[in-house]
């Protein structure tokens, strides 16, 4: 019995040795005590990242809700949460000119910060106490008059943490830029398609991807990409972002991609009924070598007008119907141009 017992136990222990070597090793394990402590900036990142928060072009305080300076210490036990720590941030222009070299680093004047504990900015520097328990800190970024921005730039705030005390850590996310865009309700990307009719040239059509496709036309099939942008609480202008990136209207000609130079509309919207009350020519602003009001005609005599009778107004899903002319007296009398067009929304800029 004794030799069939410790037989019996041997083959138990080979079979148990035998699941225990098939035993998959886990790959991640807590940090326990054996852990660090880590600093961030929720969402940040090395060199940077960037947090886009677009303010609405009203003259109403606003705080960022997005573009929050989270700063956190992620802690492995309770005794070293129960440690005092002290961190800290820096204003970081520099990480906005390498964020994107077009950023205005936001003026001092446009926004004030709420700062967690009412810890005072001292030459462009935050020091921190977390204090036994505390494991976060916050920056928050308030806009009192957005209309004071200029609705064509994009500013930007960069922080980033410097150093933490108590063997705390400071890991690859510790810049972040906080991207601020002043918008109204209509500013976006919109995917264009719609016929066109000139009585010039009939040859001429939208357009949409022919003989120059783009990323952009190729994602969206039969469209091209504009982006409106906002000059005013109601106010939008049509910026051609897939081909010359500029105040365009690009179009076909049968056998090339090619445009209806100093041409290209600004918008305004009614707030009330969420139509398109008109449009202008943006190349007959005088800034731009036109005429001016009323006609904003162009210097090649281009200048626009909306077609009563389309629907020219926002949809519930933020796509735009836009029926309108453009006129050039210079080469004809009367229309030259309809364009009867749906922008489709695809998105914030």
């Amino acid at each position: 019995m004794n030799y069939l017992s410790k037989k019996s136990f041997a083959f138990l222990a080979i079979i148990a040795l035998a699941f225990t070597a098939c035993k998959k090793v886990k790959t991640a394990e807590p940090m326990g005590d054996e852990g660090q402590t880590l600093v961030k900036i929720i969402g940040g990142g090395s060199p940077f990242a960037i947090i886009k928060d677009p303010v609405d072009f009203v003259n109403v305080p606003q705080t960022l809700t997005k573009g929050v300076v989270d700063i956190r210490r992620d802690v492995p036990n309770n005794e070293e949460l129960n440690k005092t720590m002290t961190v800290t941030v820096k204003i970081d222009d520099a990480a906005v000119a390498a964020a994107n070299p077009g950023y205005i680093v936001l003026p001092a004047a446009f926004y004030n910060l709420t700062v967690a504990d009412n810890v005072p900015n001292v030459g462009g520097t935050w020091t921190f106490i977390f204090k036994p328990g505390e494991f976060a800190k916050q920056i928050y970024v308030n806009i009192p008059n957005a209309q004071l921005l200029d609705p064509s730039a994009l500013y930007a705030l960069g922080f980033t943490i410097t150093s933490a005390d108590a063997d705390g850590i400071i890991t690859s996310q510790k810049t972040v830029v906080v991207e601020i865009g002043a918008k109204n309700a209509w500013d976006g990307i919109y995917a264009v398609t719609g016929p066109m009719a000139d009585v010039v040239n009939p040859a001429l059509v939208q357009w949409n991807g022919q003989a120059n496709p783009t990323p952009f036309s190729d994602a969206h099939a039969g469209a091209w990409g504009l982006h409106l942008i906002t000059t005013g609480a109601t106010q939008c202008v049509m910026w051609e972002d897939d081909l010359y990136g500029n105040y365009y209207h690009p179009i076909y000609t049968g056998t090339a991609t090619s445009t209806f130079g100093t041409f290209g509309l600004v918008v305004n919207f009614d707030p009330v009924t969420n139509k398109v009350a008109s449009v202008y020519n943006k190349w007959g602003e005088t800034s731009m070598g036109g005429t001016g009001a009323p006609l904003y005609q162009s210097s090649l005599t281009r200048w626009a007008e909306l077609d009563p009778t389309g629907v020219n107004a926002v949809q519930g899903n933020k796509d735009i119907l836009i029926k309108y002319f453009m006129y050039q007296p210079s080469v004809v009398a009367g229309v030259r141009t309809t364009f009867d067009e749906k922008w489709e929304y695809v998105g914030p800029r």
